[in-house]
């Protein structure tokens, strides 16, 4: 860890909350300067909470980018409301609540509730201004949500372009707690390599397979091992919940497995920046969301 006045130093947990698809990854990933957590076009990507670490002279911002706000169907759901409700009131030294431009579904405006009770202060992000050709629906946003919301400051931006995020930077600089870094200050994320893995191949089949495939289907890195002189070597377990989404996930002749394995390698590899063989095999679980010993081996389930 490089020298640092600690008396000076500003660091702090600040986890992003906001709707599926609002842009909580991206924004993480833009703010660190790095893919840590995947993205997709898909609403409900990010399924644990994870930790991207922003390191600047004189601060550390621990970002945790937490699923987004749903009604839980299952046990595996419902780990990830309690991981958003946890981040929001019990972690923060700040929290983003990131948005789209307009109004809400007036059906959704009910799982804000747990932002009402933040203990830190709330900053509103609007998202998405590449995509708007006026400021109405920026303004009917902001409105909207300082009425709902104890939001202490507001920034506009754009997490896909970049614009703005300079400014929302110096805003979190400025509102952390005076406080020595809690990681080593050249440290990006808390997760192992192997997680990295497993969320890469869960981003290809977002990007491969359509409608309920990619929700159903959850990975496990079963072998993970680093030898001197060869490739990475890597067998991952690909669960779905029922028998016939087995076939759709391998294809005919293995081809769409072959696919899938071959994109995620190559992620894996410019992710870890070295090479990798990978290995996949698929799996029927049946009601994997509802197992709880199956939930908590691959370190999905929180009883919280």
């Amino acid at each position: 860890m490089t020298d640092i006045n600690e008396k000076s130093f500003r660091a702090g947990f600040i986890p992003i909350t906001g709707l599926p698809n609002a842009g909580k990854s991206t924004l993480m990933n833009s703010l660190c300067g790095t893919r840590l957590s995947i993205v997709s076009d898909k609403p409900q990507t990010t399924r644990n909470n994870i930790l991207g670490i922003l390191n600047g002279p004189d601060y550390q911002a621990v970002f945790v980018d937490t699923p987004g706000f749903l009604k839980s169907r299952n046990l595996f759901e419902r780990s990830m409301v309690n991981a958003i409700k946890r981040a929001a009131s019990e972690e923060g030294d700040l929290c983003i609540f990131i948005t789209e431009p307009g109004l809400p579904p007036e059906g959704k405006v009910h799982l804000f509730d747990p932002l009402k009770m933040v203990r830190c202060p709330l900053y509103l992000v609007i998202n998405k201004l590449d995509k708007e050709t006026t400021d109405i629906r920026v303004k009917a946003a902001e409105e909207f949500y300082r009425k709902l919301l104890p939001v202490a400051h507001v920034f506009h931006l754009s997490a896909l372009t970049g614009g703005g995020l300079k400014e929302l930077r110096a805003g979190i600089r400025e509102g952390l707690p005076e406080h020595p870094p809690y990681y080593p200050t050249d440290q990006l994320t808390d997760r192992w390599e192997r997680f990295y893995a497993a969320e890469i191949i869960r981003e290809q089949i977002f990007k491969q397979y359509s409608q309920e495939i990619p929700y159903s289907c959850a990975v496990e890195i079963e072998l993970f091992l680093e030898e001197e002189g060869r490739d990475d070597q890597i067998l991952a377990k690909i669960h779905v919940a029922r028998e016939n989404q087995k076939p759709i996930i391998i294809g005919k002749g293995a081809s769409a497995l072959k696919r899938l394995r071959e994109a995620s390698a190559k992620a894996i590899a410019v992710f870890l920046h070295r090479p990798v063989e990978l290995h996949l095999t698929v799996k029927v679980t049946p009601g994997w969301q509802d197992n709880m010993s199956f939930l908590k081996e691959i370190g999905f389930y929180d009883k919280k």
